[in-house]
Protein backbone atom coordinates (compact mmCIF):
# COMPACT_ATOMS: atom_id res chain seq x y z
CA UNK A 1 0.00 0.00 0.00
CA UNK A 2 1.53 3.52 -0.83
CA UNK A 3 0.01 6.65 -0.18
CA UNK A 4 1.06 10.20 -0.91
CA UNK A 5 -0.21 13.74 0.11
CA UNK A 6 1.63 16.70 -1.40
CA UNK A 7 5.59 16.10 -0.74
CA UNK A 8 4.71 13.27 2.02
CA UNK A 9 4.72 9.64 1.02
CA UNK A 10 4.48 6.25 2.94
CA UNK A 11 4.29 3.09 2.00
CA UNK A 12 3.70 -0.42 4.18
CA UNK A 13 5.11 -3.16 2.29
CA UNK A 14 3.73 -6.69 3.21
CA UNK A 15 0.28 -7.38 4.79
CA UNK A 16 -2.03 -4.98 6.36
CA UNK A 17 -5.17 -3.82 6.69
CA UNK A 18 -4.63 -0.13 7.37
CA UNK A 19 -7.28 2.15 5.25
CA UNK A 20 -5.58 4.02 2.48
CA UNK A 21 -7.97 6.61 3.14
CA UNK A 22 -7.36 6.77 6.80
CA UNK A 23 -3.83 6.57 6.32
CA UNK A 24 -3.84 9.54 3.61
CA UNK A 25 -5.54 11.63 6.75
CA UNK A 26 -2.85 10.90 9.36
CA UNK A 27 -0.20 11.38 6.93
CA UNK A 28 -2.02 15.47 6.20
CA UNK A 29 -0.74 16.14 10.13
CA UNK A 30 2.89 14.84 9.40
CA UNK A 31 5.23 17.26 9.96
CA UNK A 32 8.39 15.20 10.22
CA UNK A 33 9.11 10.97 9.91
CA UNK A 34 9.21 10.78 13.62
CA UNK A 35 5.38 11.69 13.55
CA UNK A 36 4.80 8.58 12.36
CA UNK A 37 5.53 6.83 15.50
CA UNK A 38 1.67 6.61 16.01
CA UNK A 39 1.11 5.22 12.98
CA UNK A 40 3.75 2.33 13.42
CA UNK A 41 2.34 1.77 16.82
CA UNK A 42 -1.34 0.95 15.99
CA UNK A 43 -1.15 -0.99 12.15
CA UNK A 44 -1.92 -4.56 12.31
CA UNK A 45 0.01 -6.92 10.76
CA UNK A 46 3.74 -7.69 9.51
CA UNK A 47 5.26 -5.09 7.03
CA UNK A 48 8.18 -2.70 6.53
CA UNK A 49 7.46 0.80 6.73
CA UNK A 50 8.80 3.09 3.81
CA UNK A 51 7.77 7.30 4.16
CA UNK A 52 9.57 10.25 2.37
CA UNK A 53 8.58 13.39 4.37
CA UNK A 54 10.15 17.03 2.81
CA UNK A 55 12.91 15.03 1.80
CA UNK A 56 13.54 13.00 5.33
CA UNK A 57 13.34 9.04 4.52
CA UNK A 58 12.05 6.90 7.09
CA UNK A 59 12.78 3.05 6.89
CA UNK A 60 11.96 0.33 9.29
CA UNK A 61 10.96 -3.65 9.91
CA UNK A 62 9.12 -5.51 13.03
CA UNK A 63 9.75 -5.65 16.30
CA UNK A 64 10.11 -9.48 15.21
CA UNK A 65 12.51 -9.28 12.48
CA UNK A 66 10.22 -11.15 10.46
CA UNK A 67 10.36 -7.66 8.33
CA UNK A 68 13.81 -6.39 8.42
CA UNK A 69 16.10 -3.79 7.18
CA UNK A 70 19.88 -3.76 6.67
CA UNK A 71 22.18 -0.77 5.77
CA UNK A 72 25.62 0.58 5.04
CA UNK A 73 27.20 4.09 4.29
CA UNK A 74 29.05 4.65 1.15
CA UNK A 75 30.74 7.93 0.70
CA UNK A 76 28.41 9.55 3.10
CA UNK A 77 25.15 7.94 1.50
CA UNK A 78 23.29 5.45 3.14
CA UNK A 79 21.62 2.88 1.73
CA UNK A 80 19.03 0.31 2.84
CA UNK A 81 17.79 -3.08 1.84
CA UNK A 82 15.73 -5.93 3.24
CA UNK A 83 18.77 -8.72 2.36
CA UNK A 84 22.01 -8.31 4.05
CA UNK A 85 23.81 -9.53 1.00
CA UNK A 86 21.94 -6.52 -1.21
CA UNK A 87 23.53 -4.18 0.85
CA UNK A 88 27.09 -6.22 0.93
CA UNK A 89 27.35 -6.88 -2.69
CA UNK A 90 26.90 -3.07 -3.37
CA UNK A 91 29.75 -2.06 -0.94
CA UNK A 92 32.32 -4.85 -1.54
CA UNK A 93 31.68 -6.57 1.98
CA UNK A 94 33.10 -9.63 3.38
CA UNK A 95 31.90 -12.19 5.98
CA UNK A 96 33.09 -10.97 10.17
CA UNK A 97 35.04 -13.79 11.10
CA UNK A 98 34.61 -13.03 14.97
CA UNK A 99 30.68 -12.98 14.26
CA UNK A 100 31.24 -16.85 12.13
CA UNK A 101 32.46 -17.73 16.11
CA UNK A 102 29.27 -15.97 17.72
CA UNK A 103 26.82 -18.14 14.92
CA UNK A 104 28.32 -21.69 16.96
CA UNK A 105 26.50 -20.87 20.24
CA UNK A 106 23.35 -22.78 20.73
CA UNK A 107 20.21 -23.08 21.40
CA UNK A 108 19.78 -19.96 19.59
CA UNK A 109 23.25 -18.28 19.06
CA UNK A 110 24.79 -15.20 20.86
CA UNK A 111 23.03 -13.35 23.48
CA UNK A 112 21.70 -9.24 23.13
CA UNK A 113 22.48 -7.42 21.97
CA UNK A 114 25.49 -9.80 19.94
CA UNK A 115 22.60 -11.34 18.18
CA UNK A 116 21.55 -8.15 16.19
CA UNK A 117 25.10 -7.81 14.95
CA UNK A 118 24.78 -8.85 10.94
CA UNK A 119 27.61 -11.60 9.42
CA UNK A 120 29.18 -9.31 6.75
CA UNK A 121 31.36 -5.99 7.67
CA UNK A 122 30.31 -2.53 7.51
CA UNK A 123 26.56 -3.94 6.69
CA UNK A 124 24.20 -2.94 10.01
CA UNK A 125 20.56 -3.20 11.57
CA UNK A 126 18.19 -0.99 13.65
CA UNK A 127 17.85 -2.78 16.89
CA UNK A 128 15.01 -4.07 18.37
CA UNK A 129 12.25 -1.16 18.54
CA UNK A 130 14.81 1.30 16.55
CA UNK A 131 14.15 2.74 13.19
CA UNK A 132 16.63 3.93 10.23
CA UNK A 133 16.02 7.55 9.50
CA UNK A 134 17.97 9.03 6.17
CA UNK A 135 18.51 13.13 6.08
CA UNK A 136 18.13 15.05 3.15
CA UNK A 137 22.16 15.01 2.93
CA UNK A 138 21.83 10.93 2.65
CA UNK A 139 23.25 10.51 6.25
CA UNK A 140 21.31 7.85 8.30
CA UNK A 141 21.04 7.50 11.79
CA UNK A 142 18.59 5.29 14.18
CA UNK A 143 16.24 6.37 16.82
CA UNK A 144 14.42 4.35 18.76
CA UNK A 145 10.54 4.65 18.76
CA UNK A 146 9.41 1.79 20.60
CA UNK A 147 9.67 0.49 24.21
CA UNK A 148 8.02 -2.96 25.54
CA UNK A 149 4.45 -2.34 27.41
CA UNK A 150 4.96 -2.55 31.44
CA UNK A 151 2.73 -5.60 32.34
CA UNK A 152 -0.09 -4.49 34.38
CA UNK A 153 -3.22 -5.00 32.21
CA UNK A 154 -5.62 -7.41 33.47
CA UNK A 155 -6.55 -10.58 30.84
CA UNK A 156 -10.19 -10.27 31.88
CA UNK A 157 -11.88 -12.50 28.62
CA UNK A 158 -8.59 -12.31 26.63
CA UNK A 159 -10.88 -9.58 24.30
CA UNK A 160 -7.45 -7.88 23.49
CA UNK A 161 -5.14 -10.48 22.49
CA UNK A 162 -8.55 -12.48 20.59
CA UNK A 163 -8.53 -8.99 18.67
CA UNK A 164 -4.86 -8.68 17.82
CA UNK A 165 -4.77 -12.35 16.81
CA UNK A 166 -7.99 -11.88 14.61
CA UNK A 167 -6.65 -8.41 12.76
CA UNK A 168 -2.88 -10.74 12.17
CA UNK A 169 -4.81 -13.41 10.68
CA UNK A 170 -7.10 -11.40 8.75
CA UNK A 171 -3.79 -9.75 7.41
CA UNK A 172 -2.88 -13.05 5.95
CA UNK A 173 -6.34 -13.86 4.39
CA UNK A 174 -7.71 -10.55 2.87
CA UNK A 175 -8.05 -10.77 -0.51
CA UNK A 176 -6.65 -14.46 -1.18
CA UNK A 177 -9.21 -17.31 -2.73
CA UNK A 178 -7.21 -19.93 -0.36
CA UNK A 179 -4.95 -19.94 2.63
CA UNK A 180 -3.21 -23.28 3.76
CA UNK A 181 -1.73 -23.43 7.44
CA UNK A 182 0.22 -26.12 9.25
CA UNK A 183 -2.42 -27.90 11.72
CA UNK A 184 0.21 -30.18 13.71
CA UNK A 185 -2.13 -30.43 16.84
CA UNK A 186 -0.89 -28.48 18.55
CA UNK A 187 -3.03 -25.65 20.79
CA UNK A 188 -0.50 -22.71 18.59
CA UNK A 189 -1.38 -24.09 15.20
CA UNK A 190 -4.84 -25.70 16.00
CA UNK A 191 -5.89 -21.71 17.08
CA UNK A 192 -4.41 -20.22 13.73
CA UNK A 193 -6.56 -22.40 11.40
CA UNK A 194 -9.76 -21.82 13.64
CA UNK A 195 -9.11 -18.23 13.15
CA UNK A 196 -8.28 -18.63 9.41
CA UNK A 197 -11.79 -20.56 9.23
CA UNK A 198 -13.71 -17.56 10.66
CA UNK A 199 -12.55 -15.78 7.47
CA UNK A 200 -13.63 -18.38 5.15
CA UNK A 201 -16.07 -15.62 3.30
CA UNK A 202 -12.31 -14.09 2.31
CA UNK A 203 -10.31 -17.81 1.64
CA UNK A 204 -11.05 -20.91 1.72
CA UNK A 205 -8.55 -23.27 4.48
CA UNK A 206 -6.46 -25.88 3.31
CA UNK A 207 -4.89 -27.43 6.32
CA UNK A 208 -1.08 -29.70 6.14
CA UNK A 209 -0.73 -32.39 8.73
CA UNK A 210 2.85 -33.88 8.74
CA UNK A 211 2.52 -37.10 10.86
CA UNK A 212 4.75 -37.94 13.33
CA UNK A 213 6.69 -41.14 13.37
CA UNK A 214 6.46 -43.86 15.93
CA UNK A 215 3.66 -43.96 18.35
CA UNK A 216 4.54 -42.01 21.46
CA UNK A 217 3.14 -38.45 19.50
CA UNK A 218 -0.32 -37.71 20.02
CA UNK A 219 -0.24 -34.82 17.54
CA UNK A 220 -2.25 -37.16 15.06
CA UNK A 221 -5.14 -37.51 17.40
CA UNK A 222 -5.73 -33.76 18.04
CA UNK A 223 -4.92 -32.62 14.75
CA UNK A 224 -8.34 -35.76 14.02
CA UNK A 225 -10.47 -33.70 16.51
CA UNK A 226 -9.36 -30.30 14.65
CA UNK A 227 -10.38 -31.62 11.06
CA UNK A 228 -13.85 -32.42 11.86
CA UNK A 229 -14.58 -29.04 13.94
CA UNK A 230 -13.39 -27.51 10.80
CA UNK A 231 -15.41 -29.84 7.89
CA UNK A 232 -15.29 -26.39 5.26
CA UNK A 233 -11.82 -26.74 4.96
CA UNK A 234 -9.27 -28.87 3.05
CA UNK A 235 -7.57 -31.49 5.23
CA UNK A 236 -3.91 -32.95 3.76
CA UNK A 237 -2.16 -35.53 5.43
CA UNK A 238 1.14 -36.20 5.11
CA UNK A 239 2.28 -39.99 6.26
CA UNK A 240 5.71 -40.57 6.94
CA UNK A 241 7.71 -41.33 4.12
CA UNK A 242 5.79 -39.22 1.72
CA UNK A 243 8.10 -36.05 3.33
CA UNK A 244 11.64 -35.41 2.98
CA UNK A 245 13.78 -36.58 6.09
CA UNK A 246 15.33 -33.93 8.14
CA UNK A 247 18.39 -33.06 7.36
CA UNK A 248 17.68 -33.58 3.45
CA UNK A 249 18.86 -32.52 1.05
CA UNK A 250 22.06 -30.34 2.27
CA UNK A 251 24.68 -29.97 -0.17
CA UNK A 252 22.20 -30.38 -3.16
CA UNK A 253 19.86 -27.63 -1.88
CA UNK A 254 20.03 -24.06 -2.46
CA UNK A 255 20.88 -21.71 0.75
CA UNK A 256 20.35 -18.41 0.21
CA UNK A 257 23.46 -15.85 1.12
CA UNK A 258 21.63 -14.08 4.04
CA UNK A 259 23.31 -15.55 7.04
CA UNK A 260 23.18 -19.32 8.36
CA UNK A 261 19.34 -20.96 8.26
CA UNK A 262 18.56 -21.99 11.84
CA UNK A 263 16.76 -24.71 11.14
CA UNK A 264 19.00 -26.01 8.29
CA UNK A 265 17.97 -29.72 9.09
CA UNK A 266 14.31 -29.09 8.44
CA UNK A 267 14.86 -26.73 5.05
CA UNK A 268 13.90 -29.48 2.87
CA UNK A 269 10.59 -29.79 4.73
CA UNK A 270 9.80 -26.01 4.46
CA UNK A 271 10.65 -26.34 0.80
CA UNK A 272 8.21 -29.62 0.65
CA UNK A 273 5.08 -27.23 2.31
CA UNK A 274 5.81 -24.73 0.41
CA UNK A 275 5.27 -26.97 -3.11
CA UNK A 276 2.25 -28.70 -1.47
CA UNK A 277 0.50 -24.99 -0.57
CA UNK A 278 1.27 -23.85 -4.03
CA UNK A 279 -0.32 -26.82 -5.69
CA UNK A 280 -3.54 -26.10 -3.72
CA UNK A 281 -3.40 -22.80 -4.94
CA UNK A 282 -2.40 -21.33 -1.50
CA UNK A 283 0.28 -18.45 -1.76
CA UNK A 284 0.18 -17.44 1.86
CA UNK A 285 0.78 -20.27 4.54
CA UNK A 286 0.08 -19.67 8.32
CA UNK A 287 2.23 -21.16 10.44
CA UNK A 288 2.21 -21.88 14.74
CA UNK A 289 5.73 -20.64 15.07
CA UNK A 290 5.68 -18.14 18.33
CA UNK A 291 2.68 -19.58 20.53
CA UNK A 292 5.16 -21.58 22.74
CA UNK A 293 7.03 -18.44 23.69
CA UNK A 294 4.53 -16.24 24.55
CA UNK A 295 1.70 -18.21 25.76
CA UNK A 296 3.59 -21.31 27.99
CA UNK A 297 4.65 -19.49 30.61
CA UNK A 298 8.46 -20.25 30.94
CA UNK A 299 10.74 -20.19 34.67
CA UNK A 300 10.92 -16.49 34.25
CA UNK A 301 7.66 -15.48 33.89
CA UNK A 302 7.14 -17.50 37.89
CA UNK A 303 10.42 -15.68 39.20
CA UNK A 304 9.13 -12.58 38.16
CA UNK A 305 6.05 -13.24 40.13
CA UNK A 306 7.03 -14.55 43.13
CA UNK A 307 9.04 -11.65 43.03
CA UNK A 308 5.70 -9.38 42.84
CA UNK A 309 2.95 -11.31 44.15
CA UNK A 310 4.91 -14.02 46.15
CA UNK A 311 1.11 -15.94 47.43
CA UNK A 312 -0.25 -15.98 43.63
CA UNK A 313 2.87 -17.67 42.77
CA UNK A 314 3.05 -20.56 45.64
CA UNK A 315 0.43 -23.07 43.40
CA UNK A 316 2.35 -22.64 40.36
CA UNK A 317 6.11 -22.50 41.85
CA UNK A 318 4.79 -26.34 43.67
CA UNK A 319 3.93 -27.93 39.78
CA UNK A 320 7.10 -26.20 38.70
CA UNK A 321 9.12 -28.09 41.82
CA UNK A 322 7.05 -31.29 41.45
CA UNK A 323 7.99 -31.30 37.60
CA UNK A 324 11.73 -30.33 37.88
CA UNK A 325 12.24 -31.90 40.70
CA UNK A 326 14.05 -29.46 42.49
CA UNK A 327 15.06 -29.21 46.02
CA UNK A 328 14.04 -26.68 48.52
CA UNK A 329 17.21 -25.48 48.52
CA UNK A 330 17.66 -25.29 44.39
CA UNK A 331 13.89 -23.53 44.70
CA UNK A 332 14.82 -20.97 46.84
CA UNK A 333 18.35 -20.10 45.03
CA UNK A 334 16.28 -19.84 41.87
CA UNK A 335 14.02 -17.67 43.12
CA UNK A 336 16.55 -15.46 45.22
CA UNK A 337 18.64 -14.94 42.10
CA UNK A 338 18.24 -11.71 40.63
CA UNK A 339 21.07 -10.71 38.41
CA UNK A 340 20.90 -7.14 36.46
CA UNK A 341 21.39 -8.24 32.57
CA UNK A 342 25.22 -7.00 32.39
CA UNK A 343 26.14 -9.63 35.55
CA UNK A 344 24.05 -12.55 33.62
CA UNK A 345 26.21 -11.14 30.52
CA UNK A 346 29.75 -11.28 32.10
CA UNK A 347 28.44 -14.66 33.82
CA UNK A 348 27.92 -16.18 30.24
CA UNK A 349 31.39 -15.83 29.71
CA UNK A 350 32.39 -18.45 32.30
CA UNK A 351 29.54 -21.10 31.27
CA UNK A 352 30.60 -21.51 27.48
CA UNK A 353 32.05 -24.42 27.71
CA UNK A 354 30.30 -26.38 30.54
CA UNK A 355 28.24 -28.99 29.17
CA UNK A 356 26.30 -29.78 32.51
CA UNK A 357 25.20 -26.16 33.07
CA UNK A 358 22.02 -25.06 31.21
CA UNK A 359 20.93 -22.74 34.07
CA UNK A 360 18.11 -22.94 35.60
CA UNK A 361 15.53 -21.58 32.69
CA UNK A 362 15.34 -18.12 35.43
CA UNK A 363 17.51 -16.77 33.36
CA UNK A 364 17.41 -12.98 30.46
CA UNK A 365 17.38 -16.09 27.70
CA UNK A 366 18.10 -19.40 27.16
CA UNK A 367 22.31 -19.84 28.45
CA UNK A 368 24.02 -19.88 25.53
CA UNK A 369 26.67 -22.79 24.73
CA UNK A 370 29.29 -23.25 23.16
CA UNK A 371 29.46 -27.21 21.27
CA UNK A 372 32.28 -29.47 22.34
CA UNK A 373 33.55 -29.58 19.15
CA UNK A 374 34.36 -25.69 19.06
CA UNK A 375 38.15 -24.77 19.58
CA UNK A 376 40.36 -22.83 22.44
CA UNK A 377 40.09 -20.42 18.89
CA UNK A 378 36.57 -19.91 18.46
CA UNK A 379 36.22 -19.97 22.72
CA UNK A 380 38.30 -17.53 22.66
CA UNK A 381 37.21 -15.45 19.62
CA UNK A 382 33.39 -15.57 21.68
CA UNK A 383 34.51 -14.44 25.24
CA UNK A 384 36.32 -11.45 23.29
CA UNK A 385 33.02 -10.43 22.21
CA UNK A 386 31.43 -11.15 25.00
CA UNK A 387 33.54 -9.01 27.15
CA UNK A 388 33.51 -6.13 24.35
CA UNK A 389 29.90 -6.20 24.45
CA UNK A 390 30.08 -5.94 28.24
CA UNK A 391 31.94 -3.06 28.34
CA UNK A 392 29.33 -0.89 26.06
CA UNK A 393 26.98 -1.78 29.42
CA UNK A 394 24.08 -2.99 27.35
CA UNK A 395 20.82 -2.40 28.26
CA UNK A 396 18.02 -5.34 28.12
CA UNK A 397 15.45 -5.48 25.71
CA UNK A 398 12.52 -4.51 28.46
CA UNK A 399 13.43 -3.77 32.35
CA UNK A 400 11.47 -6.95 33.07
CA UNK A 401 13.67 -10.21 32.63
CA UNK A 402 10.48 -12.13 31.39
CA UNK A 403 9.52 -9.28 29.28
CA UNK A 404 13.14 -9.19 27.46
CA UNK A 405 12.72 -12.97 27.40
CA UNK A 406 10.17 -13.28 25.00
CA UNK A 407 11.15 -10.38 22.73
CA UNK A 408 14.50 -11.75 22.20
CA UNK A 409 12.66 -15.87 21.54
CA UNK A 410 9.88 -14.07 19.27
CA UNK A 411 12.81 -12.29 17.37
CA UNK A 412 14.22 -15.76 16.43
CA UNK A 413 11.04 -17.12 15.36
CA UNK A 414 10.47 -13.74 13.66
CA UNK A 415 13.73 -14.52 11.91
CA UNK A 416 12.43 -18.00 10.99
CA UNK A 417 9.78 -17.03 9.56
CA UNK A 418 11.87 -14.67 7.25
CA UNK A 419 13.88 -17.19 6.57
CA UNK A 420 11.27 -19.61 5.27
CA UNK A 421 9.75 -17.40 3.27
CA UNK A 422 13.25 -16.83 1.23
CA UNK A 423 12.67 -20.90 0.85
CA UNK A 424 9.07 -20.67 -0.66
CA UNK A 425 9.77 -17.76 -2.81
CA UNK A 426 10.22 -19.63 -5.75
CA UNK A 427 6.96 -21.34 -5.31
CA UNK A 428 5.47 -17.84 -4.97
CA UNK A 429 5.09 -19.12 -1.31
CA UNK A 430 5.13 -16.64 1.36
CA UNK A 431 5.22 -17.88 5.29
CA UNK A 432 3.24 -15.91 8.05
CA UNK A 433 3.33 -16.67 11.85
CA UNK A 434 0.89 -13.97 12.99
CA UNK A 435 1.87 -14.92 16.85
CA UNK A 436 5.51 -13.07 15.78
CA UNK A 437 3.16 -10.03 14.59
CA UNK A 438 4.10 -6.60 16.68
CA UNK A 439 0.57 -5.91 17.67
CA UNK A 440 0.25 -9.39 19.21
CA UNK A 441 3.70 -9.20 20.94
CA UNK A 442 2.55 -6.14 22.56
CA UNK A 443 -0.59 -6.70 23.44
CA UNK A 444 0.59 -10.17 25.30
CA UNK A 445 3.91 -8.23 27.16
CA UNK A 446 0.70 -5.81 28.52
CA UNK A 447 -0.73 -8.67 30.48
CA UNK A 448 -0.26 -8.69 34.34
CA UNK A 449 1.85 -11.49 35.47
CA UNK A 450 -0.39 -12.84 37.70
CA UNK A 451 -2.84 -13.60 34.53
CA UNK A 452 -0.43 -15.56 32.37
CA UNK A 453 -0.75 -18.77 34.36
CA UNK A 454 -3.48 -20.69 35.99
CA UNK A 455 -2.96 -24.11 37.80
CA UNK A 456 -3.59 -26.84 35.34
CA UNK A 457 -4.18 -25.01 31.89
CA UNK A 458 -1.56 -25.35 29.72
CA UNK A 459 -1.84 -21.88 27.99
CA UNK A 460 -4.51 -19.73 29.72
CA UNK A 461 -3.89 -16.81 28.10
CA UNK A 462 -4.37 -18.10 24.48
CA UNK A 463 -7.04 -20.11 26.15
CA UNK A 464 -8.85 -17.64 27.44
CA UNK A 465 -8.85 -15.10 24.12
CA UNK A 466 -10.36 -17.96 21.80
CA UNK A 467 -12.78 -19.81 24.50
CA UNK A 468 -15.05 -18.76 21.95
CA UNK A 469 -13.67 -19.81 18.78
CA UNK A 470 -11.26 -23.09 19.40
CA UNK A 471 -13.76 -25.70 20.78
CA UNK A 472 -13.28 -26.34 24.36
CA UNK A 473 -11.98 -29.99 23.60
CA UNK A 474 -9.20 -28.84 21.63
CA UNK A 475 -8.42 -26.30 24.68
CA UNK A 476 -7.67 -28.03 27.25
CA UNK A 477 -4.68 -30.00 25.50
CA UNK A 478 -2.31 -30.40 28.17
CA UNK A 479 0.38 -33.00 25.98
CA UNK A 480 3.11 -31.45 23.58
CA UNK A 481 4.89 -33.84 21.04
CA UNK A 482 8.23 -33.62 19.76
CA UNK A 483 10.29 -33.91 16.67
CA UNK A 484 13.06 -36.48 18.63
CA UNK A 485 12.21 -39.41 16.33
CA UNK A 486 12.20 -37.08 12.76
CA UNK A 487 15.74 -36.18 14.44
CA UNK A 488 17.14 -39.41 14.95
CA UNK A 489 15.49 -41.30 11.64
CA UNK A 490 17.21 -38.29 9.90
CA UNK A 491 20.48 -37.82 11.04
CA UNK A 492 20.71 -42.02 10.94
CA UNK A 493 20.08 -41.52 6.96
CA UNK A 494 21.81 -38.79 6.23
CA UNK A 495 25.08 -39.00 8.54
CA UNK A 496 27.14 -39.91 5.58
CA UNK A 497 25.83 -36.96 4.04
CA UNK A 498 26.64 -34.22 6.75
CA UNK A 499 30.31 -36.11 7.45
CA UNK A 500 31.05 -35.90 3.89
CA UNK A 501 30.08 -32.05 4.07
CA UNK A 502 32.51 -31.77 7.27
CA UNK A 503 35.07 -33.12 5.32
CA UNK A 504 35.64 -30.19 3.06
CA UNK A 505 34.39 -27.70 5.69
CA UNK A 506 35.17 -24.09 6.11
CA UNK A 507 34.84 -23.58 9.89
CA UNK A 508 37.47 -26.28 10.35
CA UNK A 509 39.72 -24.19 8.06
CA UNK A 510 39.08 -21.13 9.96
CA UNK A 511 40.18 -22.95 13.03
CA UNK A 512 36.57 -23.00 14.93
CA UNK A 513 35.79 -26.21 14.80
CA UNK A 514 37.71 -29.65 15.62
CA UNK A 515 36.40 -32.14 12.93
CA UNK A 516 37.49 -34.95 14.32
CA UNK A 517 35.31 -34.27 17.97
CA UNK A 518 32.56 -33.65 15.47
CA UNK A 519 32.49 -36.79 13.89
CA UNK A 520 33.03 -38.75 16.89
CA UNK A 521 29.63 -37.18 18.19
CA UNK A 522 28.10 -37.69 14.76
CA UNK A 523 28.97 -41.53 14.55
CA UNK A 524 27.99 -41.77 18.14
CA UNK A 525 24.44 -42.95 20.02
CA UNK A 526 22.54 -40.88 22.09
CA UNK A 527 19.63 -41.41 24.91
CA UNK A 528 18.52 -38.04 24.09
CA UNK A 529 18.75 -35.04 21.94
CA UNK A 530 20.71 -32.63 23.45
CA UNK A 531 23.93 -33.73 22.82
CA UNK A 532 23.06 -32.92 19.01
CA UNK A 533 21.05 -29.58 20.24
CA UNK A 534 24.46 -27.77 18.83
CA UNK A 535 24.59 -29.51 15.47
CA UNK A 536 21.92 -27.14 14.33
CA UNK A 537 23.85 -24.05 14.72
CA UNK A 538 27.53 -25.62 13.15
CA UNK A 539 25.83 -27.27 10.23
CA UNK A 540 23.20 -24.43 9.58
CA UNK A 541 26.95 -22.01 9.67
CA UNK A 542 28.53 -24.86 7.41
CA UNK A 543 26.55 -24.82 4.67
CA UNK A 544 26.10 -20.85 4.51
CA UNK A 545 29.67 -20.88 4.09
CA UNK A 546 29.87 -22.98 1.44
CA UNK A 547 27.05 -20.73 -0.59
CA UNK A 548 29.44 -17.81 -0.81
CA UNK A 549 31.81 -17.43 -3.53
CA UNK A 550 35.37 -17.30 -2.57
CA UNK A 551 35.87 -14.11 -2.99
CA UNK A 552 33.33 -14.08 0.47
CA UNK A 553 35.59 -16.47 2.14
CA UNK A 554 39.19 -15.61 1.47
CA UNK A 555 39.53 -13.34 4.07
CA UNK A 556 38.92 -15.70 6.45
CA UNK A 557 41.88 -16.12 8.56
CA UNK A 558 43.21 -20.11 8.48
CA UNK A 559 44.31 -21.18 11.85
CA UNK A 560 45.73 -24.03 12.57
CA UNK A 561 44.19 -26.12 15.45
CA UNK A 562 46.08 -28.95 17.33
CA UNK A 563 44.37 -32.06 18.12
CA UNK A 564 42.56 -32.03 20.77
CA UNK A 565 44.34 -34.93 23.45
CA UNK A 566 41.11 -36.55 24.14
CA UNK A 567 38.34 -37.23 21.73
CA UNK A 568 35.25 -38.77 23.76
CA UNK A 569 32.01 -39.63 23.06
CA UNK A 570 29.28 -36.79 24.52
CA UNK A 571 26.39 -38.83 25.72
Amino acid sequence: MITAVGPHRVALLGRTTADAAVLARRLRDVRSVRDLDGLAATAAGSFYLVASVDGEVRVQGTLSAARQIYYATVAGVTLAADRPQAVADRIGAGIDEDQVALTLLSPFGPPWPLSERGLWRGVSSPRTGHCLEIGRDGTGRTRQWWTAPEPDRPLGDGDTIRQALTEAVATCTAGQEVVSADLSGGLDSTSLCFLADADRHDARLVTVHYQALGRSSDDRYWARQAETALPDARHLLVAPGQAPDWYAPLTHAVHDREGPLAFARSRATTEHVARLAAAHGSRHHLQGIGGDELFHPSPMALHALARRHPLAALPHLRALRSMRRWSLRATARTLASAPSYAQWLAACTNALANERDWGTGADWEPLPKLPPWATPHAAATVRRQLLAALAATPQPLATLPVQHEMIRLTRINGNATRRNSHIGAHTSVTFHAPFTDDRVLEAILAVRLEDRMAPGQFKPMLGTALRDIVPAGLLSRTTKGDASAELYAGLSRRRGEILELMDDSHLVRMGLVHADVLRTVLRGLHADTRPLMPLDSTLACELWLHTLSPAHTARATTVPVPAPRIVKEIR
